[in-house]
Order: structure tokens, then C-alpha cells, then sequence
């Protein structure tokens, strides 16, 4: 059980920022972005400077706006249900585990057919932050400030909606021709792609199986996503992150999570450790809760952790072989249920 005075919501921003929180994808401040229900999670109104993560919610029939960021980055995850986003110039479907990812500049919408069987629950990383999002219940567009008065409130009288049940993110790899493996960091870094949770670079830089998912040798440039299998009784290192702000989710089973001056916290599912700039962080399985599949967003690229690997010399980066980006699912069978 996470203590009621590290869960997110009953923290200041400058709380979070300076030791960390516990939040959950389905517990934050609900706002309309592009037509669609949004929750706020990390952003500048807990704290956030270099990235915001929300968590959008689909219904069946339902279309969005067409937008487009000039400055920002943007990846959208599909935690559960399945969606359709305007990629590349035409329709990708994401089903749980695959990754939208798109470059600043280009257009993008989301959908849900009619027939679809539910809802669809995307995750989605902006960096950096469209402060012209909050306005105006949350940001002075004059002033230029947050109103953490106001996202105090309404973050601590918000209303949980977690899902019954949640499927496991999967490996995928049908849409070739829109999969980043087929394109090229190049080719992602114009026009976006289709990325999956379980296909990345081979990384264990903090003690454990990782993939770097979202990441310059990519072809991304500000986002920044990986994956973890925390097998019984594995810890990463605990460590911090020197300029990025990190978003970090157990997305299936049952750990402990390490946040700054607070120690080791029992999580579960859908928990968050938010971890911006500085604030130690780590997490770890236990023999009595089982094997946990962990992630985060993490923006700016975490440079700090890719310099002592193969994959950067001299301030550039090397696109790993496509054929080495296939090993995640080695865990499928470990994964918990």
C-alpha cells in the first residue's frame, strides 16, 4: 500500500520535483485535449519541466481533432483496447504494446471505430510540455504561469477511473510498412513511425534486461522510452538522471519502487514513480509478488546512461542491426498475468 502523503495528488509540485510521487495512470486532473478525455499525470502542474505524460481515454465511434506541434514531440503507447492514429499519411492500428511515434511538424489525429469492442487507453509522452494545453483553467497565457492553486484542487477532488481488467503489452509486428525497424532512424526522425514496447536495443546498464525503445539511435529525438523485465528478485541500480525528468510505470505484476529520500515503496500495476530530474529512483521485484514488466518515459534521451554503451562514441549514435532488435520476448513466458 503506497502512503497517502507520497501519492501525487496530495503533493505541491515543488514537492514532487524536489523528492519524487507516487501516481497512477488512472488517477490525475481530467482536462478535454484535441476532443478527447485526458488526464494530466506528469506535467508542469506536478512539477514536470521537460515532459509531459497523459492518459487518454477512447470511446467506441469516437474521432479527435487533427493537430500538429511545431516544437513538440510526441509518442502515444496503447496500454489497453485498440486505437487508430493518423501516421505517415494514413490510418496505423495500435493495439496494447505498440507505440506511436511522431516528429515535431507533422499532422496526427486519433480514432475509435464504432464497432471497436471498448474503450481505448493510450498513454502519450509530449516533450517538451504544450503549456497552451492547460490554458486557461491551469495556465495563464498572459502571465505565462501555472496556476498551482487551481491544479492543487482539482488534482486532490479528482476521481480514479482504473479499467477492470488490463491485457499484456505484446510484441507486434504487423503494419511493416509503417514499423521503424523497416525504416530507418532517418526515415522515423522526418516522418514517424510504428514502434513496439518489446523491440529495442539490448541495454542492462542499471542491472537489469532492458530495451531502449524510443531513443536517438531510433531516430527520435526528444522522447524517450524503455522497457524492463524485473525477473524475481532483480534490482536495478538506483540512480539519477542529471537533466531528465523521468516517468517510470509498472505496467503488469506487483514490486517496489526506490524514490528519493522515501525508500522503497510497494507498488502495483498502473503505479507511477515520478521521478523528475535529480530524484533517486530505482525498482526491484520480490520473491513473494513475482516477476514485474516496468517502463518509463524519460525526456530529454538520458545520455547519462547511453554513453557507456556501444551504441554512442563522440557525440553520435549507432542504429543498431535490425536483426538485434527482436530479443524482448525471450521473457514472454515470465511474464506475469
Amino acid at each position: 500500500m503506497v502512503p497517502e502523503k507520497l501519492r501525487a495528488r496530495y503533493r505541491t509540485a515543488e514537492q514532487i520535483r524536489s523528492d519524487g510521487a507516487v501516481g497512477n495512470l488512472f488517477d490525475g486532473v481530467s482536462i478535454t485535449v484535441h476532443g478527447l478525455d485526458t488526464r494530466l499525470l506528469a506535467w508542469p502542474g506536478t512539477g514536470y519541466q521537460t515532459e509531459a505524460v497523459h492518459v487518454i481515454t477512447v470511446p467506441p465511434g469516437t474521432t479527435g481533432e487533427e493537430y500538429t506541434y511545431d516544437l513538440a514531440e510526441e509518442a502515444i503507447l496503447c496500454r489497453a483496447g485498440s486505437a487508430q492514429v493518423w501516421l505517415r499519411d494514413q490510418w496505423v492500428t495500435l493495439l496494447p504494446g505498440d507505440i506511436a511515434y511522431f516528429p515535431q511538424g507533422v499532422q496526427r489525429n486519433v480514432r475509435v471505430p464504432e464497432d471497436a469492442d471498448g474503450d481505448a487507453i493510450l498513454v502519450n509522452q509530449i516533450c517538451p510540455p504544450q503549456f497552451d494545453l492547460y490554458a486557461p483553467e491551469y495556465y495563464n497565457v498572459d502571465l505565462g504561469v501555472i496556476n498551482h492553486d487551481a491544479v492543487r484542487k482539482a488534482a486532490t477532488n479528482a476521481i480514479p477511473s482504473p479499467p477492470a481488467t488490463l491485457p499484456e503489452l505484446e510484441l507486434r509486428t504487423d503494419q511493416p510498412e509503417v514499423r521503424a525497424q523497416q525504416l530507418g532512424a532517418a526515415e522515423v526522425s522526418r516522418a514517424g513511425a510504428l514502434f513496439n514496447v518489446l523491440e529495442g536495443a539490448a541495454f542492462s546498464g542499471i542491472g537489469l534486461p532492458m530495451r531502449l525503445v524510443l531513443w536517438p539511435g531510433a531516430g527520435t529525438r526528444l522522447v524517450g522510452f524503455n522497457y524492463a523485465y524485473c525477473g524475481l528478485g532483480v534490482q536495478d541500480t538506483i540512480h539519477t538522471h542529471p537533466i531528465s525528468d523521468e516517468f517510470l510505470v509498472m505496467w503488469s505484476g506487483e514490486g517496489q519502487i526506490y524514490l528519493g529520500d522515501n525508500g522503497w515503496i510497494d507498488v502495483s500495476e498502473s503505479d507511477v514513480a515520478m521521478a523528475p530530474c535529480g530524484v533517486a529512483h530505482g525498482h526491484r521485484s520480490t520473491h513473494d509478488r513475482g516477476p514485474s514488466m516496468m517502463g518509463g518515459f524519460a525526456s530529454p534521451p538520458q545520455l547519462d546512461l547511453l554513453i557507456p554503451t556501444p551504441y554512442y562514441e563522440d557525440g553520435q549514435f549507432t542504429e543498431p542491426d535490425p536483426s538485434a532488435l527482436t530479443g524482448a520476448e525471450e521473457h514472454a513466458s515470465d511474464h506475469p498475468g
